[in-house]
């Protein structure tokens, strides 16, 4: 226990030493967006849209309700949760590895979990299905390890779906291995029954059809648009030395190593059923997850994308290293047991550099002056245009009132950025903080809604991020510039604050 509390309490300050650094006008903005409008009484799924589960946002309203509208909140969380990823990574492994190589793993995720720091909701989820994992493959499988293990699942499933199926499909392969297949089937039947009673007020208010397409459909129907190739050249930046070259190469190429990883393990998986005759239980079920996790990442080849199959592959070598149940400590010695802990150290260096370096090199930040930040900061030069653009937007728009915040160019958006409604505190008009908002008909809808409502503000976010072209469907122009041509028309300038121009309603 004394371990265990240690490593939670180290976890926890490798993530928040760098709670206050940065803000993210996208991620963030959207899920502290859709916080205040479920506060405001909105509905997800039908009065604005949502691609997550219902707990996040509901929870951020709570304390929002209870303490006001805060960047803090979801940092906060968010270090609690990685620790507790990495500390559940540490106590799947323990019982089967030395106690060095545990520690390893558990160092590897916790640097891997904090940076880069998003408000995805995946690490709650994540930490739920390690609990479960955790309990089916060290507890006898009875009934009421199903049932609590359902109910743990469907918390999972309260913060994201996707990642849900892909958890419980993994337990249910341990529970069947450990306990037959009829356990296995009660544990599925149990997490689906209370999964569905989670998303059952939102089937009732929202309909099963919207629901389905929000969380579901729409990215089905709109991957080609959001994918990124996956990394095989690496070009190393001029005059730059050997340390940071190396550094930045090892960076680029996570997502291939975590993909040798993962395909490291399935092999070693594979050659050890087949000499023992049996299969491991939890080594097969971090396989199954790790199948789900490897379809996420490749949707979109980034940072984010490849958080979670990083820890699940970190994982699944250090069990590889030394077989489960270990057959001798020297199995680390063997062929596949070198090659397994060699691709681990390499992880370790990646995420362990990363954070030794923004410990040691942070951003040149200023603090933000205002009600929500709490101390967090960003880029000086953002910071100051910040904490100019928001008195100058509340004192034309009354508290709760409509502005509407435009991205660089309406004919091409990589991201936009819903966080200045948070920090202004002013509603969104319309029901989408994101989404394909280039095309024909999504601009005339915006365009039906600002002509009904006549926001008196209007921020255009000017950063070129907004309209850097990314190698898939939306790194191309739409061509339609219907927003940019209404917006031109019925304003005019009042402000140009470095990446944000404030305009104002002519007359």
């Amino acid at each position: 226990m004394i371990v265990a509390v240690a490593l939670f309490v180290a976890g926890v300050a490798i993530s928040a030493f760098t709670i206050l650094q940065g803000i993210d006008p996208f991620d963030e903005g959207l899920v502290l967006q859709a916080a205040r409008r479920v506060a405001s009484g909105q509905v997800p799924y039908r009065d604005f849209t949502w691609s997550y589960g219902p707990a996040q946002p509901y929870l951020l309203a709570a304390l929002f309700k209870a303490f006001g509208v805060s960047l803090l909140d979801w940092r906060i969380l968010r270090s609690l949760a990685d620790a507790g990823v990495a500390l559940m990574a540490y106590v799947l492994v323990r019982p089967h590895v030395p106690r060095p190589l545990a520690l390893a793993v558990w160092l590897a995720v916790a640097c891997e979990m904090a940076e880069p720091r998003n408000a995805n909701p995946f690490p709650f989820a994540l930490l739920a299905l390690f609990v479960v994992l955790w309990l089916v493959s060290t507890r006898p499988v009875n009934r009421k390890l199903v049932i609590t293990s359902a109910i743990l699942t469907a918390v999972a499933a309260a913060f994201r779906l996707d990642f849900t199926i892909y958890g419980a499909a993994a337990v249910t392969v341990v529970v069947t291995l450990r306990a037959g297949p009829r356990r296995g089937l009660e544990y599925a039947a149990a997490s689906i029954a209370l999964s569905l009673l989670v998303y059952l007020p939102f089937i009732v208010l929202d309909g099963p059809a919207r629901l389905y397409h929000s969380l579901i459909g729409a990215s089905l129907e709109t991957g080609a648009y959001w994918s990124l190739p996956f990394p095989w050249r690496y070009h190393a930046p001029a005059a730059a030395g050997v340390g940071k070259t190396v550094k930045h190469a090892i960076d680029f190429y996570v997502p291939l190593l975590v993909f040798a990883g993962f395909v490291a393990v399935v092999l070693i998986a594979a050659v050890r059923t087949w000499r023992q005759r049996r299969t491991p239980p939890l080594l097969a079920g971090l396989i199954v997850f790790g199948a789900g996790l490897l379809a996420y990442l490749l949707s979109r080849t980034d940072d984010v994308h490849t958080q979670p199959l990083f820890v699940v592959v970190v994982i699944g070598l250090a069990l590889a290293a030394v077989g489960v149940p270990p057959r001798a400590a020297a199995s680390v010695r063997r062929p596949a047991g070198i090659a397994s802990v060699a691709l681990l150290a390499i992880l370790l260096v990646h995420g362990v550099a990363n954070r030794v370096s923004a410990l040691l090199k942070p951003p040149a930040e200023a603090p933000l002056h205002l009600a929500v930040s709490d101390g967090v900061m960003t880029a000086p030069r953002e910071a100051a245009a910040i904490d100019r653009l928001v008195p100058i937007v509340q004192r034309h728009v009354p508290s709760g009132g409509p502005i509407y915040v435009l991205p660089r160019r309406s004919d091409l958006v990589r991201f936009n950025d819903p966080l200045i409604y948070v920090l202004a505190q002013r509603s969104n008009p319309t029901s989408a903080d994101f989404g394909l908002l280039t095309g024909a008909s999504a601009q005339a809808q915006i365009v039906k809604v600002l002509a009904r409502v006549r926001p008196r503000i209007i921020v255009r976010w000017t950063d070129p991020i907004s309209s850097t072209r990314e190698p898939n469907l939306r790194g191309r122009s739409s061509g339609v510039h219907t927003l940019d041509d209404w917006v031109s028309v019925h304003y005019r300038p009042l402000a140009r604050l470095y990446h944000y121009e404030v305009l104002i309603a002519r007359g």
